[in-house]
């Protein structure tokens, strides 16, 4: 899909509600080939993570953010639009958008080594994007089993008591639940 500014495009990975074009959050992931200026989202939060590629530089209004390789974050308002300089090259980036007065997203890269529990939390879900390694549903022969560049959409609550997994390498991991 076109960048809401037309600078670029994005493949979107998932959208909340699915069919809506107002929905509460989104994940994508977005080739970034040239330098510019990035799409306004009002009131949103945005999460971006660079996957590939050297790195860039946000300029905003009142900060600077570098996102350089192994997989460096910014989170900032939608609302502002910061200018993008690239490094050397295109990059791939990872983003998470979501309308702050309906949902909280957190974002973090974690090593994952065996077996892992998914508890259910009260209107907690988390989406799974695995850098490295592989990560499927243990005991499972039947259950999604995730290579590299795969995401994975945990609701524990629908899986009652809890859920396990296998998991081996690296993965971001986002916590989404109600605002």
């Amino acid at each position: 899909m076109p960048w809401k500014n037309g600078g670029g495009s994005t493949r979107e990975i998932l959208r909340v509600p699915e069919s809506s074009d107002d929905w509460q959050w989104r994940l994508s992931i977005a080739d970034i080939a040239a330098d510019g200026p990035f799409s306004a989202f009002p009131g949103c939060e945005r999460s971006l993570t660079l996957l590939q590629g050297a790195g860039m530089a946000l300029q905003f209004a009142d900060r600077h953010c570098d996102l350089r390789p192994p997989y460096a974050t910014c989170r900032f308002a939608g609302e502002q639009t910061p200018e993008c300089v690239l490094f050397d090259g295109p990059t791939v980036d990872f983003n998470a958008i979501w309308r702050r007065d309906a949902i909280s997203i957190t974002v973090e890269r974690r090593a994952m080594h065996g077996s892992l529990w998914c508890v259910p939390e009260p209107g907690v879900s988390w989406f799974v994007l695995l850098l490295s390694g592989s990560l499927g549903l243990k005991d499972d022969s039947h259950g999604p089993q995730c290579a590299p560049g795969d995401g994975l959409w945990l609701q524990p609550e629908a899986c009652a008591p809890r859920l396990m997994l296998e998991a081996y390498g690296e993965a971001l991991w986002l916590k989404i639940q109600p605002a």
